[in-house]
């Protein structure tokens, strides 16, 4: 889009203090004669749509200022007017829609919790991690907090906001947000000074952690307290930082002042990682923005770095996060879908982290990987060692007690889960593992396709019944091992032996 863009409304945002002469840096002209002659041919929507998406990630008080002051400027060259044309088409075009949206809201306002915690709503996860990094809150931690400041703070403006029967009466949502900018600045307030208070006493130190979640949640908090004056800087950063990332060959003057701001601001690096991460829903960019800001390509030069290392760490983080979620579908649901997606997941952020820098042969990072990775295959380590017995249990129908549909369903889960894990085998380091299973799996789905359809023959009653699904949940199992091709044989099978079949009793 141009250094209007990529320099003029990044660094309009990032520093209240030198709005204005980025501004007068935007209407001074960088778009240069062809963008500007570009506006009124054919690819001036194509132009209009990069600005309306590069304006949406600056803060409602960014775009604002920037239209009041363009708006203001009646004396600007005729060159400059398709500038101002552009930007304010597209910034007009964001605050209508965003007043569209809140006039279509539908039900009850938002819950004031969310509201006070809004501005850290974009680095909330629900995962607890076991190795965290600045840039990701956990849900709980929030909840926690809450309950800290009524009960044990005693805030009076909180505590009647957490009971519904004491919750204050406000005319509406524009209502609610006021007063939940008010109690944001109440609560961090309080929190600030408690923390202080207690900061060379051991025991309220540890009862303190202990009713927010712990030593990883006490830390959230603190990096909350620290980033929390600025979290408006945070989205245009991240966005600067994509666009940075999409435009080709690196802006080094918009690189300059992204590293300037981090450096001097060295606590909110890991958040904007978060944001990127956000955006992009991969690590490759973080690793990517690591080594420009490194201006080198090896591990021990981001290392050096401290910015770009917290790049790094955001990523080791949303491994950690992977790991987290696979153990939440296991002691959950355990749906294969679901399992297996994310397997992939850790497999893509192992394979970008590690390709995309030398982070394997790294002292600092090298250990945590590891951990991360280890956590991982021990997860399906223990999954692994249920997957014969449970196709035993599934498939073998024999006498009573039957196997039940529970059983097909556990030994489908277990085979999906294989077949994913068999792919990914080498980055998840459990390349041993796969090698001595799979010979056996084959072994025990070859007597099980050969056996269990042709049971359908002769049973009947509850023992047909077993069968049936038993066969049912054994296509799908193969399905998941040896694809599409070998399940349809399987159903062919099913199918004959059916119609071979003697009426059922």
């Amino acid at each position: 889009m141009g250094r209007l863009a990529r320099v003029g409304l990044f660094a309009l945002c990032v520093s209240a203090a030198s709005s204005l002469p980025v501004i007068n840096h935007l209407l001074a002209g960088s778009f240069g004669k062809e963008a500007v002659t570009g506006f009124v041919m054919d690819g001036r929507a194509v132009v209009t749509d990069k600005a309306e998406a590069f304006l949406r990630g600056l803060t409602p008080r960014a775009r604002g200022m920037l239209v009041r002051r363009m708006e203001s400027d009646r004396a600007a060259p005729s060159e400059l007017e398709a500038r101002r044309r552009l930007i304010l088409e597209a910034a007009r075009a964001i605050a209508e829609s965003r007043d569209a949206a809140r006039q279509a809201m539908a039900g009850p306002p938002a819950d004031m919790r969310r509201l006070v915690f809004a501005a850290f709503e974009p680095y909330v996860i629900e995962e607890r991690l076991v190795y965290p990094a600045r840039g990701f809150v956990t849900a709980a931690t929030l909840s926690h907090l809450w309950s800290y400041a009524a009960n044990e703070l005693q805030c009076a403006e909180i505590a009647a906001w957490s009971d519904p029967e004491t919750a204050p009466s406000l005319p509406n949502d524009a209502a609610r947000r006021q007063e939940a900018v008010k109690l944001e600045g109440r609560l961090f307030d309080i929190l600030a000074k408690h923390i202080a208070a207690i900061a060379d006493e051991p025991k309220p130190q540890q009862r303190f952690m202990s009713r927010i979640g712990g030593e990883v949640a006490r830390r959230e908090v603190d990096d909350m307290i620290a980033v929390r004056d600025r979290l408006q800087d945070l989205p245009t950063l991240s966005a600067a930082i994509v666009h940075l990332l999409d435009t080709g060959p690196a802006d080094m003057a918009l690189l300059e002042q992204i590293a300037t701001y981090l450096a001097k601001y060295p606590h909110t690096a890991g958040w904007v990682a978060a944001g990127v991460f956000r955006r992009q829903a991969t690590v490759t960019p973080l690793i990517a923005f690591a080594k420009l800001l490194a201006r080198g390509e090896t591990a021990r030069r981001v290392r050096a770095t401290p910015a770009a290392t917290a790049f790094v760490d955001l990523g080791l983080a949303a491994a950690d996060r992977s790991a987290s979620r696979f153990q939440t579908i296991l002691r959950g649901g355990r749906n294969a879908a679901d399992a297996t997606a994310q397997i992939g997941v850790f497999r893509s952020i192992l394979n970008d982290l590690t390709t995309g820098l030398d982070i394997d042969n790294d002292g600092g990072w090298q250990p945590r990987l590891v951990a991360i990775k280890r956590r991982f295959s021990d997860m399906l380590f223990v999954e692994f060692d249920k997957l014969l017995p449970a196709m035993r249990r599934a498939f073998r129908v024999q006498e009573a007690p039957y196997p039940g549909p529970a059983d097909g369903a556990e030994a489908a889960f277990l085979c999906a889960l294989f077949a994913a894990t068999g792919k990914s085998r080498d980055i998840l380091a459990v390349n041993g593992l796969i090698g001595r299973l799979t010979p056996l799996v084959d072994q025990a789905i070859e007597l099980y396709a050969l056996n269990l359809p042709t049971k359908l023959r002769d049973l009947n009653g509850e023992a047909r019944t077993a069968a049936l699904s038993a066969v049912d949940y054994l296509i799908k199992a193969a399905g998941f091992l040896y694809g599409d091709d070998y399940a349809s044989h399987l159903r062919r099978s099913k199918e004959q032996q059916l119609k071979s079949s003697r009426p059922a009793a």
